[in-house]
């Protein structure tokens, strides 16, 4: 029999690859360090490439090796419990739980500077979040490190929702390596199966090329061509003594390495029947751990094992494995062994751990494997297992939420636990607003203070009355909010209640700001440091998005846009999706003010379809952009944005979406009556309620629908100079905020040198609606007006935005919205929104249309 070889095999026709990761690691040093992204089906040798070269440079620089285990709910930040084994400066922040300092410390070991560091992390679509949020911190600022961060993947199993996508696009692209492995051709398979009786072109179409499919061939020589792994492997199994059979079996049923220690503890057999599985090709035996020799080994062995045996194995693993073993390993065997009382025992404490390193993705499976047998726990216990799974589900901006908090209040009631009804119906105040249930939000909020206000001052009696401060915020009601929030602040400093002082602090920020008080962001920066120092993650996110929102109001654009970023980033490092998505959101409203139209519109389809509320900030901002493009969808998107709004009932989202219905009404001289009545009555709401910047658009707009004749009263100073008859004075002011939109619109009414201004800024945004209504009225006026811009001079020649185009360019093809999502690293969802955007700007109704229409007026690359 042709003997069995490993590492050569898989390693045949990967010189270019090797010669690529040896370039990339001498140029660290000109070129900054890298990510390298190394993906390929199973057993196309990512393992064996990264091996190989890591063992080729071990003497110039440091190694630092992590793997992902295939555990149903993975171990937070597994791989970098496998690089602190060697690497103590990272072992101890793990320990405490101390995510920040984890990072700190993985990129310290990016970056020393002596020599430089290969960090591998293998097997990432298996990751957990946490890991996925090490990652993107780590890659984020690779360029900056004298190190490779290595990271395999399978493509198979990163489908389209799976979280690495998410990481992999959110990488800077000019850090990033991508090298994809491919089967080996029929000479190199030739040379593996030797002078065998396998036929090399039988093999080739079996195999695909892929190197341990066909080495897994070359071991049956003189046998039939296994139909499968299974078969090849089953085939060497069955030459195994029963002593190292019943080892392997054992082992099989365990998705990751184990000590040498544990595999006698484990299986009861001496060490020498590991040696009898190494010589087969089934295990690699090291100085300290043992594992298969691939995945695809030990699965074929697991998928051997009958039902009970699996189930039998399992069971035993678990009750070998000593208390101190991770907490998502001994779940995964209590599930594998339908060992309900320990998974009801073990996932409520694995979940919590997992929640307490900012893993909710991890948390989250754990409650939710739990979830069928929740009515074998106790009443009390239960209630409160409840309410964290519904915090971990809300921060994943799930409406599952909701009915989670609801069940836990409905046992609370029942059991007359007020104090943990009333904490109860606290947290829901913030999950049903979120939803756009602000009536059950404020039930909750008046019933659980109403149950803490019968017991002494506490804690909980000031966050409670914080909650209901920024509710009260949140639905326009300024005075009630102060009012509240004093209250709440003065029985939080009696009674140290921490949380609820920097909600205090926030609001009365956000209040002292909009007024023009000088120490308002200074509030504001005080609450956010104290909600970091104190380690309140969802807080320290909610003050940024704070701070970017008073700035953004007052249009203070620079400094919107950076704390509108830092919230995002923020929000994905602690995994809190439900702040992440509307910091996007509000990152596309504040890049639409700057005047940077392609990167709002691309900012805000990743957003789109997340939650009403923060569909409500997207569709204002598309539609809006739509409507001054003389888009005829844009009526469409415009009434879904009211019709959100209005049923969410939140003011400061109901202002913007009328203001741009109004705008595009004044556009398309198609005027709703009924609406504009409407619009008036909230116009005067806002200005009641102090949301003057807010209202102020919506004034302006029905100014020029004729709808009002002054300037309201309290409305912001560059819309009433301009109703008012000093448009050059608001233009100066639009122009210190650097709003290059309503700076146009501020001169159009001027002279007619003032309108040619206007008319150059409309055409140079792309705003051709506004361009052509403004360039009739000029004419009619009998002003000489130029030649409209060609598109060759506003950006890609058919307004696309950057994004748009590669999906053009993809369109072209013949690729699915699948596979191009699978291309661009995003989801099938945001494609769909490219795709229309891209048809729409073509004026065209299919995608064959689009293409034809692209290839006509040369808009595609070659």
């Amino acid at each position: 029999m042709t003997p069995l070889v490993v590492s050569d095999t898989v390693l045949l026709e990967r010189e270019k690859e090797l010669e690529l990761l040896a370039d990339l690691l001498a140029d660290i040093g000109s070129s900054g360090g890298k990510v390298v992204l190394i993906r390929g089906e199973a057993g196309i040798g990512k393992s064996s490439l990264v091996r190989e070269f890591v063992d080729a440079h071990a003497d110039s620089a440091h190694v630092l090796f992590g793997a992902c285990d295939d555990l149903l709910t993975p171990q937070p930040l597994g791989p970098f419990w496998d690089i602190a084994r060697d690497e103590p400066s990272l072992a101890q922040p793990l320990e405490t739980g101390d995510r920040q300092a984890v990072l700190a410390s993985s990129l310290d070991l990016l970056s020393r500077s002596l020599r430089p560091s290969i960090m591998v992390i293998e097997d990432t679509h298996w990751a957990d979040e946490a890991t996925f949020d090490a990652i993107k911190y780590l890659g984020r600022r690779s360029a900056r490190t004298n190190g490779l961060l290595l990271l395999t993947y399978r493509d198979g199993e990163v489908d389209y929702d799976h979280p690495l996508r998410q990481v992999i696009g959110d990488l800077p692209p000019q850090s990033v390596v991508r090298i994809r492995l491919g089967g080996l051709s029929k000479s190199a398979v030739s040379s593996i199966i030797g002078g065998s009786s396998l036929d090399p072109d039988e093999v080739l179409a079996a195999t695909h090329g892929n190197p341990f499919l066909v080495t897994e061939m070359a071991s049956t020589d003189g046998e039939a061509i296994p139909s499968s792994v299974q078969d090849s492997v089953m085939t060497r199994v069955r030459k195994l003594s029963p002593q190292a059979h019943q080892m392997l079996k054992t082992l099989s049923v365990v998705p990751e390495r184990v000590s040498r220690a544990e595999v006698v503890l484990l299986t009861g057999r001496d060490e020498s029947r590991l040696v009898e599985c190494e010589r087969r090709g089934l295990l690699v035996v090291g100085a300290e751990f043992v594992s298969f020799r691939h995945e695809l080994i030990r699965r074929a062995v697991e998928a051997s094992l009958t039902i009970s045996e699996r189930v039998a194995t399992n069971r035993k693993v678990l009750e070998v494995l000593p208390p101190e073993t991770d907490l998502a390993r001994l779940v995964h065997h209590a599930r594998e062994a339908i060992d309900i009382d320990r998974l009801v025992e073990l996932a409520p404490l694995a979940a919590r751990a997992a929640a307490d390193v900012n893993s909710h993705r991890e948390a989250v499976a754990h409650y939710r494997a739990l979830g069928p047998y929740l009515d074998r726990i106790a009443e009390p216990a239960r209630a409160t297992i409840l309410e964290d799974w519904a915090r971990s589900e809300f921060y994943l901006d799930n409406i599952e939420a909701l009915e989670l908090l609801n069940r836990a209040i409905d046992l609370h009631r029942f059991n007359g636990d007020d104090l943990s009804l009333a904490n109860a119906l606290t947290s829901a105040v913030r999950v049903n607003m979120v939803h756009g249930r602000p009536e059950a939000a404020e039930a909750c909020s008046v019933e659980g203070i109403k149950i803490l206000e019968s017991r002494p001052p506490s804690p909980d009696l000031a966050f409670a009355v914080s909650q209901y401060a920024w509710l009260s915020l949140e639905l326009g009601e300024v005075a009630r909010a102060e009012a509240l929030t004093n209250s709440a602040h003065a029985i939080a400093e009696e009674t140290g209640g921490e949380l609820a002082a920097i909600h205090a602090l926030n609001i009365k920020g956000i209040l002292a700001y909009v007024r023009g008080e000088s120490d308002g962001f200074q509030l504001m920066e005080m609450a956010r440091s104290r909600a970091e120092r104190g380690g309140y993650r969802f807080e320290e996110v909610g003050v940024l998005l704070s701070m970017e929102g008073v700035t953004a109001e007052l249009r203070e654009m620079e400094r919107a846009a950076d704390l509108a970023q830092r919230a995002r980033d923020t929000a994905a490092r602690y995994e809190i999706r439900t702040l992440e998505v509307e910091a996007q959101a509000r990152y596309a409203d504040v890049l639409a003010w700057k005047g940077e139209w392609a990167a709002a519109e691309d900012a805000a389809a990743e957003a789109l379809g997340s939650r009403p509320h923060v569909d409500v900030t997207v569709g204002w901002v598309l539609g809006g952009l739509q409507a001054r493009r003389g888009r005829p969808e844009a009526r469409r998107v415009l009434d879904r944005t009211w019709s959100l709004a209005e049923e969410g009932g939140n003011l400061a989202n109901m202002l913007p979406a009328a203001a741009a219905q109004a705008e595009n009404m004044w556009l398309t001289e198609v005027n709703d009556p009924d609406l504009a009545e409407r619009f008036q009555e909230l116009l005067a709401e806002g200005i009641r309620r102090e949301f003057p910047w807010l209202a102020g658009p919506l004034g302006f707009w029905l100014w020029k629908l004729g709808d009002i004749t002054e300037a309201p009263e309290g409305i912001p100073e560059p819309y009433r100079l301009v109703i008012e008859g000093e448009p050059l004075k608001a233009a100066a002011i639009w122009q210190a905020k650097g709003v290059p939109y309503e700076r146009g619109l501020a001169l159009m009414h001027d002279d007619p040198a003032s309108r040619l201004e206007a008319l150059e800024i409309f055409e140079t945004l792309g705003a051709t609606a506004v361009a052509a209504k403004l360039r009739k009225a000029l004419r009619d006026e009998g002003v000489a007006v130029p030649r409209g811009k060609g598109r060759e001079t506003r950006g890609h020649a058919a307004g696309l935005t950057a994004r748009q185009a590669e999906v053009l360019q993809l369109l072209d093809e013949d690729l699915t919205n699948a596979e191009i999502a699978d291309r661009l690293f995003v989801s099938p969802r945001t494609i769909e929104n490219h795709v229309s955007a891209v048809l729409n700007k073509l004026d065209a109704s299919t995608r064959e249309e689009a293409v034809s229409r692209a290839h006509s007026e040369g808009l595609l690359a070659r």
